[in-house]
């Protein structure tokens, strides 16, 4: 039962946000300007191939579409079909031919070396899977990401910040050496203003290369 009321208590808060005129702004804003200033600042380049994996609204794939311009891709990756349809709607709307949604990775094509992705995005989604999912997403991406790529991670809901289910006893260092030991190497690590929920808040972002 207080799932349920957790649940119901979520739907209200993201209908008013999806409603009040103020939150609505700061969301265009975000996907205007500040979210691909946000993705130049972290390394996404014109012309690369990324991925958002458990894209939710597209918040983060609408200005990395934008940003990698007509000769880059993205992929929306979430499990949630009508979620998709919105996204895919309002980068169409927006002009944005680069972005695809599926489902899941079982959907991409066998992809060439030089159309690997340079950057695979985890932002405020490990918390909805339990340890062997995260385990097995971990090794699934290891064999799409180039080899100069980045698995860029925004860690959130841990056992100090509103913690989920999965993450009630572990600190985000634990979330960052479990990635470490799915064969990445931690190469950068950025404090800065990051869209969660329905603001831009303070955050970090670690960014992670395949271990050699």
């Amino acid at each position: 039962m207080k799932n349920i009321w957790q649940w119901i208590r979520r739907e209200l808060i993201h209908i008013f946000h999806e409603l009040n005129p103020r939150s609505r702004k700061k969301a265009a804003q975000w996907e205007d300007t500040d979210g691909t200033d946000f993705f130049m600042r972290i390394g996404i380049k014109k012309e690369d191939v990324v991925m958002d994996f458990g894209c939710g609204p597209g918040r983060f794939c609408i200005p990395a579409a934008k940003l990698v311009g007509a000769y880059g891709k993205v992929y929306a990756v979430d499990k949630n079909i009508r979620i998709l349809k919105k996204v895919l709607r309002k980068a169409n709307d927006l002009g944005l031919q680069n972005l695809r949604t599926i489902c899941s990775l079982t959907e991409l094509a066998p992809r060439p070396k030089d159309r690997m992705f340079k950057f695979i995005l985890l932002y405020d989604m490990l918390h909805f899977l339990d340890l062997p999912e995260r385990k097995e997403l971990y090794a699934a991406l290891h064999s799409i990401l180039a080899e100069n790529g980045v698995l860029s991670v925004n860690i959130k809901h841990v056992k100090t910040d509103n913690p989920s289910k999965y993450f009630t006893t572990m600190t985000t260092e634990d979330v960052v050496r479990e990635i470490e030991t799915a064969g990445y190497c931690l190469s950068q690590k950025h404090s800065i203003k990051v869209w969660h929920a329905h603001d831009m808040v303070d955050g970090i972002i670690w960014n992670f290369v395949k271990r050699q």
